[in-house]
This record gives structure tokens, C-alpha cells and sequence, in this order.
């Protein structure tokens, strides 16, 4: 196989794992409640509302159909029997601690990816030559006892390739793919499954014949970079297996933007869904940045719509972004004076300008400072 040469890489010298919560707020709903465990469930950030939007559901509900995206009318139609619960980010929060207490158990070395997924690097703890299905069965095992959820664990050299298989075998799933497997398990599987592929990204790569992983692996690096740009270039090299990356702690003072964003299972038309999910993506932008002690003083938000096409509008705040109302509010507001009337298929919201709180600008109320501008 090919390998593309980077004269600073350095060989991995133990597994990468990558840990991903099974379902992970409608499981701890079923944890917290034993009568729903066995029954179809989905979070909603407006149970109530017809129009409200599931943010995730369990995998019984899964099996009936319901989807991330769909609206509660809809996915009641579908499944009269769902049971339909509200976001509780309190009790998202204290599972996630418990959850990354055991991760804290197997290595130090822990770079979180939001509250259910982390990369683990077992180096520390284990070479290339051991077999790590024992240790991560070990891990499933103590966070199904201690926390009362499930994990899926990807495993493999690298941080891209682990959470590139996490997904391959959920729930409860452990896959493991070494270095000479990915030629014959990974290249075979469809370039809109490699992880940072979008839905624009791989419909035009399709045209240009690029429909697998292996296709993408094998194009050279000018006609990529040609047609994508460095992000073309960086799913190329993912999609050959090389990623080294190092799995870093993060430290808050560190981060640049806090995102959340989200794709609908079906076209959105109505003004008020759109809003739902920017509320959405707001509180868990919230909560985010309550998690990491950070404030920002710009937003920005991001839609995609029926063709593919991705647009951005962006503004500065007077006041400090945290709270789910503020950046709400300020979200919003961009929403409505884009004018956007087409449907939309995805829509997301992010904070930057981060820093620490500051107890002067608590004086502010949060909004719009026109002398900034967009």
C-alpha cells in the first residue's frame, strides 16, 4: 500500500482507542428509569411540541424507524407508542463525569471529543504486539456496572482510524483494525462513511468517480488538492490511514470556537423547526462552553441547504456568550435577517473569541455590537 511521506511521522507505538456512548442521552433516561428500558424512547427539546426535534432516540426506537432530525408528530405517526422525554443537561453531565472517571482508570492520556467519546492513548498501558480486546471487554464491563450505559470501542493505530470503526459494530461493539487490514476492510466501504466526508464532499467526488475509500486513497495528491483543497487533501490522507496526530489533553485556554451542528432526516421548510434546531445546537453549545469555564464574544450560525450549498452568517456580542438563552437570542436573531426561505437539510451554531469569564462585562447585556459587524 502506498504511503504517503511526512519526514516528522513517528510510528505509533500502542493501540488508539476511541470510546463512544451507545445512544447516549436516551441511555441515560433508561438508566435512570427501568420501566422505558425496553421501550421505543426519544429526547426532544419540545416533547410537547409536534414540531419539536428529536435530538436522539434509542436503538429499539431505531429499529422502528425514528431518525436524529424528525419532528415528534412525525416520529409519533411512525411509532404511536414512542416515549418522548426533554433534555436534561444536568443528568448528561453527571453520567458524562462518570464515564470519563473510568476512562481516567486505563490512561491519562484522554483527548475528549464531546460528553459521550474520547480517544484513549493506551500506549502507556499496552504495545502493538498485545491483543487489546480484553482490555477494552474490561472497560465496556466496569462502565455498564459503575455508570449503567454502553459503550461501542474503536480500536486501531491511529485516532482517525479508532473512531473511523467505532461505528461499524453498534451497539456494545468492539472493532479492532490493524494497519495491514485497511486494504481489505476499510477501502471497500463507501467515501461518505470516511469520518469529515460530507454529503456535498461526496456527491461531487461520486462525479468524479471517487465512490470508495480506496478510490480516495489512490488519487494523487495534486488532483485532490485541485478539486478540494486541503480538506481534500486531509481525507486523502485519512482515507490511506495516514493520521498521526498525537492524542492531546486538551486545556481549555487552548480552544479557539465551541460548534454544534446538526443534520435533519428529512428537509426542513418551516421557520419555527429551523429555530427548534438552532436551540438546539444552542444549549449544547452552552453546555459545552459551561463544561470548559469559557465565555465568547462571537457567533456565528451555519445551514445547508436542499443543494448541497453551505452558508454562514457570523456577528460580534457586547456581552459574553454562555448561556443557552444568549447565544439562543443572538442565533436567532442572524437567523431571521438571512431571509432564508429554501428548505434546509442542516443547520449549526458556534461561539468563538473564547476566553474566562470577566466579572466587568456581567454589566452587559448580551447583543449585537454594530461596530464590529459580521
Amino acid at each position: 500500500m502506498a504511503r504517503h511521506f511526512d519526514p516528522f511521522r513517528q510510528a505509533p507505538s500502542g493501540w488508539i482507542f476511541h470510546c463512544d456512548a451507545d445512544a447516549f442521552y436516551a441511555a441515560c433516561h433508561m438508566a435512570e428509569d427501568a420501566t422505558v428500558r425496553q421501550r421505543p424512547l426519544a429526547v426532544a427539546g419540545d416533547p410537547k411540541n409536534r414540531h419539536g426535534i428529536i435530538v436522539t432516540a434509542n436503538y429499539v426506537a431505531r429499529r422502528l424507524g425514528i431518525r436524529t432530525g424528525m419532528n415528534v408528530g412525525a416520529a409519533r405517526e411512525l411509532c404511536p407508542q414512542l416515549v418522548v422525554i426533554e433534555p436534561d443537561k444536568s443528568l448528561y453531565r453527571r453520567y458524562s463525569q462518570g464515564l470519563h472517571n473510568i476512562f481516567s482508570q486505563y490512561t491519562h492520556q484522554i483527548e475528549p471529543l464531546s460528553l459521550d467519546e474520547a480517544w484513549l492513548d493506551m500506549s502507556g498501558v499496552m504495545t502493538l504486539k498485545d491483543d487489546p480486546v480484553p482490555v477494552a471487554k474490561g472497560l465496556q464491563t466496569q462502565v455498564g456496572a459503575a455508570v449503567g450505559i454502553s459503550v461501542s470501542v474503536g480500536i486501531s493505530v491511529n485516532k482517525m482510524l479508532a473512531k473511523q470503526v467505532s461505528d461499524w459494530n453498534k451497539p456494545e461493539g468492539i472493532t479492532v483494525l490493524r494497519y495491514n487490514e485497511i486494504a481489505d476492510r476499510l477501502w471497500p466501504r463507501p467515501v461518505f462513511e470516511l469520518f469529515g466526508c460530507g454529503p456535498a464532499t461526496a456527491e461531487k467526488m461520486a462525479r468524479l468517480g471517487i465512490e470508495t475509500i480506496g478510490d480516495l486513497a489512490h488519487q494523487r495528491v495534486g488532483n485532490i488538492t485541485h478539486h478540494f483543497g486541503q480538506h481534500g487533501l486531509a481525507l486523502r490522507l485519512r482515507a490511506a490511514g495516514d493520521d498521526y496526530t498525537p492524542v492531546i489533553i486538551p486545556r481549555p485556554e487552548d480552544r479557539r470556537s465551541v460548534s454544534a451542528e446538526h443534520t435533519t432526516a428529512y428537509d426542513i421548510v418551516r421557520g419555527e423547526d429551523v429555530l427548534r434546531l438552532i436551540g438546539q445546537c444552542a444549549g449544547e453549545v452552552s453546555d459545552h462552553l459551561e463544561s470548559l469555564g469559557l465565555v465568547g464574544y462571537k457567533l456565528a450560525i451555519k445551514w445547508r441547504t436542499r443543494d448541497f450549498a453551505t452558508h454562514t452568517r457570523q456577528t460580534a456580542s457586547y456581552g459574553a456568550l454562555q448561556s443557552r438563552d444568549g447565544i439562543f437570542r443572538l442565533a436567532s436573531r442572524l437567523w431571521r435577517e438571512s431571509g432564508e426561505k429554501r428548505p434546509i437539510m442542516l443547520a449549526g451554531v458556534s461561539v468563538s473569541r473564547l476566553g474566562p469569564p470577566s466579572q466587568q462585562l456581567h454589566f452587559w447585556n448580551e447583543g449585537i455590537d454594530p461596530s464590529l459587524g459580521p
